[in-house]
C-alpha cells in the first residue's frame, strides 16, 4: 500500500519520521547553525507552531537524529558479534554492514552526525559518546577473539577497531551515489581486501625491493615476537598469583 506523501494526511508516527527526514535534509544542506525550525516547517508545508506539537526545539530535533543514527549503527551489530562464526568472517560481515547498511543508506544523516556532534546538549553529547564506545567495543571484541585464536596478527585491538570504523565512516565525505563507478558491494570488497592484505605487493610479484622488504619482514616478525613475549609474560604473572 502506497504511503501518503502529504504531511497532514499522514499518521502520527509517519509525521514524526517525516520531520526527522526533512530536518536531516535541511541540516545537511544549510548546516545546523544556519538552519531554523522555520526552514523545516516550510519544507514540510506546515506552520512553525504546528511543528512544536512534535519537537520542543532545534536541539531536541538534533538529539532525535543522533538517537536514530545510533539505532542504525547497532542494528545487526550485536547479532553479528554473537554469531557462531570465525572472527575473520564476523569482521567481514560487520564491515560490509557498516558500509552498505549504515553509511551509504544514510549519507545525509551521517553527514549531520559526524559534523554537528558538538552542537548537542551536554547530557545528550555524553550519552552519544557512550553509545559510540559500545559499538567500538563490538568491533574490538571480534579483533580480540581473532588474535586469541590465531587468526589476526597481534596488535592493539582498540586502535585497530578505531582504524576500521574510521575508514568506513569517512565514506560520507566522498561517496556520491550518482557519480561513483563502484557499487556498495565493490567498495566493501575493496576495503576488506585492503584491511586483510595491506597494500604491499605479494611475495611472488615483480618489482619488489628484496632488501628493503626483507628487512621490513624481519622487523614485522620481531614486533610480533615482542608482542607475543609481552603477552606471555603477562600470562605468567597472572598465573603466579595462584601458585
Amino acid at each position: 500500500m502506497e504511503q501518503p506523501t502529504d504531511f497532514k494526511s499522514m499518521g502520527k508516527s509517519l509525521r514524526k519520521q517525516r520531520i526527522i527526514d526533512v530536518a536531516v535534509k535541511v541540516f545537511h544542506e544549510k548546516g545546523y547553525r544556519s538552519a531554523t525550525l522555520g526552514d523545516i516547517a516550510k519544507e514540510l508545508g506546515v506552520t512553525k507552531a504546528a511543528l512544536y506539537h512534535y519537537v520542543s526545539s532545534k536541539e531536541d530535533l538534533l538529539s532525535i537524529i543522533y538517537i536514530q543514527a545510533l539505532e542504525s549503527f547497532f542494528a545487526n551489530a550485536y547479532e553479528i558479534g554473537e554469531m557462531d562464526l570465525p572472527p575473520p568472517e564476523k569482521l567481514r560481515l560487520l564491515i560490509r554492514h557498516h558500509i552498505k547498511n549504515i553509511i551509504i543508506q544514510n549519507l545525509a544523516m551521517f553527514a549531520v552526525f559526524f559534523s554537528e556532534e558538538n552542537q548537542l546538549p551536554e547530557k545528550d553529547f555524553q550519552k552519544i559518546r557512550k553509545e559510540k564506545r559500545k559499538y567500538t567495543g563490538v568491533v574490538e571484541g571480534i579483533i580480540k577473539a581473532g588474535i586469541k585464536n590465531g587468526y589476526f596478527r597481534p596488535t592493539d585491538p582498540r586502535l585497530q577497531a578505531y582504524a576500521i570504523i574510521g575508514m568506513c565512516n569517512w565514506l560520507y565525505k566522498w561517496y556520491k551515489p550518482d557519480e561513483s563507478s563502484q557499487t556498495p558491494d565493490e567498495i566493501a570488497d575493496h576495503f576488506i581486501a585492503l584491511l586483510e592484505n595491506g597494500y604491499l605487493r605479494g611475495q611472488d610479484q615483480p618489482g619488489r625491493n628484496e632488501g628493503s622488504e626483507s628487512m621490513a619482514r624481519k622487523r614485522g616478525l620481531f614486533e610480533e615476537l615482542r608482542a607475543q613475549s609481552k603477552a606471555l609474560t603477562g600470562l605468567i604473572e597472572e598465573l603466579e598469583k595462584f601458585v
